[in-house]
């Protein structure tokens, strides 16, 4: 803990520091301001970070689940297949028991017929089982193959836009299957406009450069705001946010396909309105967070 005379020479300090011009008080100032922007920022990526990696261990459980949903197929096929062998030999020892007792010849070929009705169901469910056991291998490997396939574009996005992401105008993250790239709407729209500003399309070019890439993929972009409702300078050309979010939607995906050279086949908009909040409507940081353009690229089609 600093002293009285420490003190006392910080404030004479200050004091002289003060009387030598504004201009330091300004610097020291914006630098405060600097680092307590800094300090948010970190704490924003260390949040986005943990739902990250919340993310991750949720596809790895639902991959685990399979697999051992796979497993217990398998222990019941394999069950299946040796009562079948069981119901097999007991067939043959009726078979040969009835050439040598006449008198339960009668009871032995009713035994048979019951015997072979069951044998011919378990046949059956053995097909079954083997069916769902191969149809289940199938899409745990589809799933996998999607998995690593987004991980692996997530991975590159993180690269291209690494700046972009320091900066907090561009988040990339993948939810299930869906890969997410996240842009702030005051980056792209002047407030209640749907005309995009040339500091959006710069980075809008940016991001058609590198989803170009992807060429056998399908995008959506979805146009989010917060929960304020239209002001009445607005409503005659916005009846509610849901219009003003698919308005911004659209003229995304219009740039996307007319300035980036996206195929329109490949390209869809939607408008979410205010229903799909990431964050707290009640404070101006939250809304400012909801306030947002995402645009989701698929997995490619051949492994949907």
């Amino acid at each position: 803990m600093i002293g009285k005379p420490q003190n006392t020479i910080i404030a004479l300090a200050a004091g002289v520091f003060l009387l030598g011009g504004c201009i330091a008080v300004e610097d020291y100032e914006r630098k405060v301001a600097e680092a307590t922007t800094l300090r948010r920022q970190l704490e924003d990526a260390r949040s986005e970070i943990g739902n990250y990696q919340r993310g991750t261990e949720k596809f790895r459980k639902e991959i685990d689940r399979m697999k051992t949903e796979n497993e217990a197929l398998g222990q019941s096929l394999t069950m299946a297949r040796r009562y079948g062998q069981q119901l097999e030999t007991k067939i043959s020892d009726l078979r040969a028991n009835s050439t040598t007792q006449a008198e339960d010849t009668k009871s032995a070929q009713q035994k048979v017929t019951i015997l072979d009705r069951t044998l011919t169901e378990n046949k059956k469910r053995i097909i079954v089982l083997e069916e769902k056991s191969v149809g289940l291998r199938k899409r745990l490997a589809r799933f996998e193959d999607r998995l690593k396939l987004q991980e692996q574009v997530e991975k590159d996005l993180k690269a291209t836009f690494k700046s972009e992401i320091a900066s907090n105008a561009i988040g990339v993250h993948l939810a299930g299957e869906q890969l997410v790239i996240r842009l702030a709407s005051n980056l792209l729209f002047a407030s209640g406009k749907i005309d995009i500003q040339a500091k959006g399309k710069r980075l809008l070019d940016k991001v058609a450069v590198t989803l170009r890439r992807y060429n056998n993929r399908e995008f959506q972009v979805h146009g989010h705001t917060d929960n304020v409702p239209i002001s009445p300078r607005l409503e005659k050309v916005f009846e509610s946010n849901w219009e003003l979010s698919s308005g911004r939607a659209t003229r995304v995906a219009r740039y996307l396909v007319e300035a980036g050279n996206l195929n329109p086949k490949t390209v869809s908009a939607a408008g979410l309105g205010e229903f799909r909040p990431i964050a707290d409507n009640k404070t101006p940081e939250g809304r400012q967070k909801n306030r947002r353009i995402e645009i989701i690229i698929f997995p490619p089609s051949e492994l949907r």
